[in-house]
């Protein structure tokens, strides 16, 4: 019974995700990101939806809190670092925003986020971009995601998919925390593009 009831949710999620790609790829006008208006009003947020919408962790700030965070969303991490590697990218990491940056994905990775308009995800500590992450907004919104994932770990996949068929992609409340810290990030840098230690 319990394995029957694993099995159902497992492909409802799957699902999910089907129905959330569809959604926010409905919504990409052009790769550049352009997006249309939605062709029904967004869902009222529920008071999670509200919470995650506004929810940009900062990074751990003791040893022990990115020791624990890092082993938290390690399972993501090891996806993320073999989608990397399969995809002919060479991740490095990039100190500043404690992640490992893949830049110039190939293959299904590319096409997969082409697909669904995207230049770039993370998927544990790893960012994956099809082109280079030079824009600080863009790996801005991707150590967002990273935050998420040290907080969430591999929840942080089942919640994102289940929320994206709901909210598709502009209302997606993962993103819009993820667009929100991007936005803080940018403005506390200033002018010359440095973020503040």
């Amino acid at each position: 019974m319990i394995r029957r009831l694993s099995w159902a949710l497992l492909f409802a999620t799957l699902g999910a995700g089907v129905v959330g790609a569809a959604r926010q790829r409905r919504e990409i006008v052009h790769p550049g990101g352009a997006t249309r208006p939605p062709a029904t009003p967004p869902p009222t947020p529920g008071p999670v939806g509200r919470a995650l919408a506004g929810w940009v962790p900062p990074p751990p700030r003791t040893a022990t809190g990115r020791a624990a965070a890092l082993v938290w969303a390690s399972p993501l991490t090891a996806v993320g670092l073999l989608v990397a590697f399969v995809s002919g990218g060479r991740p490095r990491w990039h100190p500043e925003y404690g992640c490992f940056v893949t830049e110039g994905v190939r293959g299904p990775s590319a096409l997969a986020l082409r697909l669904v308009g995207a230049e770039a995800n993370a998927i544990g500590h790893v960012v994956l971009s099809r082109h280079g992450t030079n824009a600080a907004a863009l790996l801005a919104h991707e150590a967002v995601h990273v935050r998420q994932a040290e907080r969430l770990g591999p929840l942080l996949f089942p919640l994102y998919l289940w929320l994206s068929a709901r909210y598709g992609y502009r209302h997606h409340p993962i993103e819009q925390a993820a667009r929100l810290g991007a936005r803080r990030a940018v403005e506390a840098a200033g002018p010359t593009g440095r973020r503040p230690v």
